[in-house]
């Protein structure tokens, strides 16, 4: 095929239908309305003679050329971005782009306004998605979903990071508790009903609950929530008690109406890292976000 008379921003259009598999996402991504892309996913097909994507029940699957063709296309357009990327100087404040940062409720509320001040000032055109953590966010690192996940050190991953800061874990009760007084003791812990918490499609807890399950720790779980930041919020008139990442229970104490205690068995601090794809590792704009990201940590 003669590349004169072959449109490359097809190209990136195929990239998009082939992550996302949906025409209307795809669409989306690339700045297309869905009968744009709808049309351009025709042309496609006719280019490489071949459906690429087909239906199978209500979703779009991928033929087996579309499969085969996913890594080279990403490597193309990798190589053209960090050629792009490297003879074009990076400014903050003229960069226009869209960056996505996988976190839980907890660090998104911890980083996003300073990281938001900081950007308002610095970087007015770039723009920041929070999405929510759950068990697929290191596949969508991978698949350059996302560019950033935001995590603890302490759940494994081959992906390259940096300690954004270290929190402990503190428990939490209401308040005018009924039955506590100044402290929390090994008995009382065990005895009251706990408001615990089940992650967003995941198989397990948070990370302080896979601690006391290894420690054979028993508790009464009598509720669960996804969320770290509403957890305080719903002890207010309970005998729940909840363990909390320290900073957030500070921060919402008086609005969350609740009282800390230190907890009665020993608890491993907790290490919020920022991950990201290797690929990026020596692209500008992801360099200059992951250091903002970490000056403004080490300054909470």
């Amino acid at each position: 095929m003669n590349l004169v008379q072959f449109d490359l921003n097809l190209l990136v259009a195929l990239d998009a239908l082939l992550r996302e598999r949906n025409v209307t996402r795809a669409g989306q991504r690339v700045g297309l309305s869905q009968p744009a892309m709808s049309g351009t996913l025709a042309r496609l097909r006719e280019l490489f003679r071949d459906d690429l994507l087909v239906r199978v029940g209500r979703n779009l699957e991928l033929t087996p050329l579309a499969q085969e063709l996913c890594e080279p296309l990403r490597q193309c357009i990798e190589r053209i971005e960090d050629m792009i990327d490297h003879r074009r100087a990076f400014a903050p404040a003229r960069e226009e782009r869209t960056f996505t940062v996988a976190a839980s409720d907890y660090a998104t509320f911890l980083l996003l306004p300073p990281l938001l001040e900081r950007l308002t000032r610095d970087a007015p055109g770039i723009r920041m998605k929070f999405t929510r953590l759950d068990h697929r966010a290191l596949d969508l690192l991978g698949e350059d979903r996302v560019d950033f996940v935001i995590m603890p050190s302490e759940i494994e991953t081959n992906y390259p990071g940096e300690l954004l800061f270290i929190d402990r874990w503190i428990c939490a009760a209401w308040s005018k508790h009924p039955d506590l007084g100044k402290r929390l003791s090994k008995d009382e812990f065990r005895a009251l009903p706990h408001l615990g918490f089940e992650l967003p499609e995941r198989s397990g807890h948070s990370v302080a609950d896979y601690h006391l399950t290894a420690a054979q720790i028993d508790r009464n779980i009598a509720a669960t929530t996804e969320s770290f930041l509403t957890a305080p919020f719903l002890l207010r008139g309970t005998r729940l008690i909840t363990i909390a990442h320290q900073r957030l229970a500070e921060r919402v104490k008086a609005a969350a109406d609740i009282r800390l205690f230190d907890p009665p068995y020993p608890m491993p601090d907790i290490h919020e890292s920022i991950y990201w794809n290797p690929r990026h590792s020596s692209a500008p704009p992801h360099k200059w976000l992951r250091s903002l990201f970490v000056e403004i940590a080490r300054a909470l």
